[in-house]
């Protein structure tokens, strides 16, 4: 039995399909965590939140002037459920980590400093576990390559992003404003 709703129906998913498109990872408070610094050379401001994640204990991995993007190597960690409910934690240990990534953006009046902390758990045994429930066959036909060996641990971890911690976010954005007031000072 087709109604007269039909039509409306489909009016009113073509009016709400912009509304849901797709999300982006772009920058945003609900993303990151943002400070923003009285207009001043964003490469200076670079180089302070470099400094800044040095002096926090990160290591850089990369830094990027032409994107205004720093980018430290993985930190392992043991807090990472720490104020959450109990029944978020797992039973048995997992292996986590922190990656920092600090954006520099220049803009008319501020330059915007974005930071993200990503809480991070390695996943790979729950990976291959599952991997065999992707294949097309149930024989074992797999070479070597098919399983790893042409490659690295490294390569073949996989890393899953668990929360962002937002206290160090602020923690690093508060000393990269506190050195810049400093410098500019």
């Amino acid at each position: 039995m087709t109604s007269s709703r039909a039509p409306s129906r489909r009016w009113l998913a073509v009016l709400l399909l912009p509304l849901g498109g797709c999300a982006s990872s772009g920058l945003s408070p609900l993303s990151y965590g943002v400070r923003h610094v009285p207009n001043t050379d964003s490469a200076s401001i670079l180089d302070v939140a470099t400094d800044a994640l040095i002096e926090l204990g990160y290591e850089i991995d990369r830094v990027d002037r032409t994107d205004g993007v720093v980018t430290t190597r993985p930190i392992a960690t043991t807090s990472a459920y720490e104020g959450l409910p109990h029944a978020t934690r797992l039973s048995s240990p997992s292996r986590l980590r922190r990656v920092a990534q600090v954006r520099v953006v220049p803009g008319p009046d501020v330059t915007n400093v974005y930071c993200r902390v990503a809480v991070q758990e390695q996943t790979t045994e729950a990976h291959r576990m599952f991997q065999t429930d992707h294949s097309i066959s149930d024989a074992p036909g797999h070479t070597a390559i098919d399983r790893d060996a042409a490659t690295t641990t490294e390569q073949n971890t996989v890393w899953e992003t668990v929360r962002r911690d937002k206290a160090t976010e602020r923690l690093i954005l508060e000393a990269i404003v506190r050195q810049t007031d400093s410098t500019s000072g």
